[in-house]
């Protein structure tokens, strides 16, 4: 049923007088990051990595001369990779390294983009955006993620010259996710859990496809 509703939304997008395109992005993120460890080991030294990932999809920008809107339907693949925290004392070399993480996950986001035109080929935008996990993994044992869903907020600016634009976002997700670590490394962490909360800069590259690609050729 989700995915009727997400085909139904961007096709009906897409009939509306605008351009269709192609984007690709490379996105720095904060999420997969180990929360409340400090609170269960005593000596340790945890160095947090942001998480790296791409993603790219399509979109149809509906031009409404100094504003335009932007729905989008995009695939990101992500990976975190969180450094060593040890447990015990490093100066007697006696440490067990217990939260070296890493975090995989691919999800289907569909974000709404209002922009407005301030400067030439200078704008400004900013719009929810509607976030569903297809898959994740992780070298923990992790608890259920029940709410595969997120709603996100995300800002931000391009420079667009003919069919080609380029631009940089901040997303930031409105709803806190996190999960419960059930076992690292053979170490049980009560209470300490993996931070999966949307945090997220993407540097972005999208392409007009040219109108006459669509228009039948007469003969």
């Amino acid at each position: 049923m989700r995915y009727t509703i997400i085909f139904l939304f961007f096709t009906t997008s897409l009939l509306a007088q605008g351009n269709l395109g192609v984007n690709f992005g490379l996105n720095d993120d904060n999420f997969g990051s180990i929360e409340n460890i400090k609170n269960k080991i005593d000596n340790y030294d945890l160095d947090i990595k942001n998480s790296t990932g791409f993603q790219f999809g399509v979109f149809t920008e509906i031009d409404l001369i100094t504003f335009y809107v932007r729905p989008e339907l995009n695939l990101i693949f992500s990976k975190s990779q969180n450094a060593t925290a040890l447990e015990g004392s490093p100066s007697l070399n006696q440490t067990i390294n217990i939260a070296e993480h890493s975090y995989k996950s691919t999800d289907i986001q569909v974000p709404i983009i209002f922009g407005y035109k301030i400067l030439g080929p200078i704008s400004v935008f900013a719009g929810p955006s509607f976030k569903y996990s297809l898959s994740n993994s992780s070298n923990f044992d992790l608890e259920d993620i029940k709410d595969k869903y997120t709603l996100s907020f995300l800002l931000g600016s391009r420079v667009k010259i003919k069919s080609i634009s380029v631009g940089i976002r901040y997303e930031r997700g409105l709803n806190n996710k996190e999960v419960s670590i059930i076992n690292a490394n053979g170490v049980n962490l009560d209470n300490a859990n993996v931070d999966l909360t949307t945090n997220k800069l993407s540097l972005n590259i999208s392409y007009d496809i040219p109108y006459g690609l669509f228009k039948k050729k007469n003969n």
